[in-house]
């Protein structure tokens, strides 16, 4: 080349290089600019994944509490939790008696006192009591005691356990059995439960 031609190239060689210069550092601004705008999505999505996740908990502890103050509250007004409810404990009894009516029926409901069984724990700030009833009962077969204790089950939702009956025959095995009068005498603890919960 000679010496015209490069002082007519030297311009446009110049502003080539310049503008090499420039398109290589764009493209090196808009990687890392790109890399940058990567991260911040991919953080993005992370949070907004965990952010999902944590309502979706959230929704699950809602429903679930819900669900549990709904038998809370069901257990409350059958009397279950809170204080034992002696009365209509007494009213169910009768009240199932005048439907069986049975030749006798006595009862005696004894004091509160600590619910206890085999392997059986309660949970700290819930204290579980029970309430003892002694049932002497005239039957006219033993059919009765048992509608006597689903009757009860069906009258009133609280929670009952039978901890043991007997039965005797009245009179001798060759009588006649009666319609009117107790052929059998039964005598039965059941036991009322009612949870505190503190």
């Amino acid at each position: 080349m000679n010496k015209i031609d490069w002082h007519y190239l030297k311009k446009p060689m110049i502003f080539f290089c310049v503008a090499i210069s420039i398109c290589v550092a764009l493209i090196l601004v808009g990687t890392e600019y790109e890399e940058s705008k990567y991260e911040e999505y991919l953080q993005a999505i992370t949070t907004l994944r965990s952010t999902h996740t944590l309502y979706r908990n959230i929704v699950n502890d809602i429903d679930l509490l819900e669900q549990y103050r709904n038998r809370y509250n069901d257990f409350k007004s059958s009397g279950l939790v809170g204080k034992e409810r002696r009365l209509s404990w007494v009213e169910s009894l009768e009240s199932t008696n005048s439907v069986l009516r049975l030749p006798t029926l006595a009862y005696n409901l004894g004091p509160q006192e600590v619910f206890a069984r085999p392997k059986f724990k309660e949970l700290r700030g819930v204290s579980v009591r029970s309430s003892p009833m002694e049932l002497n009962l005239g039957l006219l077969h033993e059919e009765d005691l048992f509608a006597l204790l689903e009757g009860l089950r069906l009258s009133i939702k609280n929670l009952f356990t039978v901890d043991r009956c007997s039965m005797n025959r009245q009179g001798k095995l060759s009588e006649s059995l009666s319609t009117k009068s107790a052929n059998l005498q039964a005598k039965c603890t059941i036991r009322w439960v009612s949870i505190d919960a503190k």
